[in-house]
């Protein structure tokens, strides 16, 4: 059975070939789409994690061991930058599980990345 990413999941990516203010490597990122959406679409939607030490109100700090940040750097979910990628071996995007975040550090994050789509509806 393959592995479908879930909301919450932590997974390392392969950012390149990117262009311009693209996020740049292999580094992890944030899954933000629902796992109904990721599994009826074979894609997910995420937002990179970097380690910076800007502070801007989108860069939203991550506490996890399993992330390669190193004092004083701290990782942080880029909320700004938004991804859609097939998460399928076929799409050779070499998607790998870290772990799942906790709900609380993940809707505080959420939160954050709401602010790009603030539709009067």
């Amino acid at each position: 059975m393959k592995w479908i990413p879930k909301q919450r999941d932590i997974v390392f990516i392969d950012f390149d070939p990117s262009r311009g203010y693209e996020v740049k490597k292999r580094r992890p990122a944030l899954v933000m789409s629902k796992d109904a959406y990721n599994r009826a679409t074979n894609m997910v939607i995420v937002c990179p994690i970097t380690t910076t030490e800007k502070e801007r109100p989108f860069l939203i700090p991550v506490v996890s061991d399993k992330l390669p940040a190193k004092a004083p750097l701290v990782s942080k979910v880029n909320t700004n930058q938004i991804y859609s990628l097939d998460y399928t071996e076929t799409a050779k995007w070499d998607i790998q599980f870290v772990e799942n975040m906790e709900e609380e550090q993940f809707y505080r994050i959420a939160q954050s990345f709401m602010h790009n789509f603030s539709f009067k509806l």
